[in-house]
């Protein structure tokens, strides 16, 4: 096992993209661009559903690795 230590993060999108649930444009493709530039890996996408079946958002989960 390697001693890699990984800080975890995620951001929540409203309404994206629905069949890759990434952003398209706005402020919502500002926030993934600002995490990658900081070092941020995107590691999954969770999409957010109403019972309905209606998407309503995703939740976006990064890692990146701790400096030290």
């Amino acid at each position: 096992m390697s001693g890699t230590k990984w800080e975890y993060g995620q951001i929540f999108l409203k309404s994206p993209d629905v069949f890759g649930g990434l952003p398209k444009t706005g402020l919502e493709m500002e926030k993934m661009n600002r995490a990658g530039g900081e070092g941020w890996e995107v590691v999954g996408i969770v999409p957010f559903t109403l019972p309905t079946g209606e998407v309503r958002g995703a939740f976006v989960l990064f890692k990146r690795e701790v400096a030290g």
